[in-house]
């Protein structure tokens, strides 16, 4: 299973996805509520994946993305948003993410898209 870092302002949000995660078996590696924290985080912990929110303070989660992608290439990244607009999704996709989850979430849906994610498959 995967070390997972959790980046999304809300807290709730990383409540709900971390009780998901670790009851599907990964393990949660940090959390962060903004871009800024996220990329210090994954110098911290290299995680092998990063669950990213799109619309945050500080940073927004297209620019985090780039920056994640310079720090740490092999980390993948999967787009968190409630943004259901295609072209959000694209331009995650083009710019290194590996997949999306919408908000709000179901349990049975993240996981499969982490495990795809994880196990190296195109989502």
């Amino acid at each position: 299973m995967g070390r997972i870092l959790l980046v999304d302002d809300s807290e709730m949000a990383r409540f709900l996805l971390a009780r998901f995660l670790t009851g599907g078996g990964h393990e949660i590696v940090g959390e962060a509520a903004n871009g800024i924290e996220a990329i210090e985080k994954v110098r911290e912990t290299a995680p092998d994946l990063v669950i990213l929110d799109l619309i945050m303070p500080q940073m927004k989660g297209i620019q985090t993305l780039e920056e994640i992608k310079k720090v740490s290439p092999k980390t993948s990244v999967v787009i968190c948003t409630g943004d259901h607009q295609e072209y959000t999704v694209r331009e995650a996709v083009r710019k290194g993410a590996s997949g999306f989850i919408i908000k709000p979430f179901d349990k049975d849906i993240v996981l499969d898209e982490i495990n795809t994610v994880l196990a190296g498959k195109q989502p």
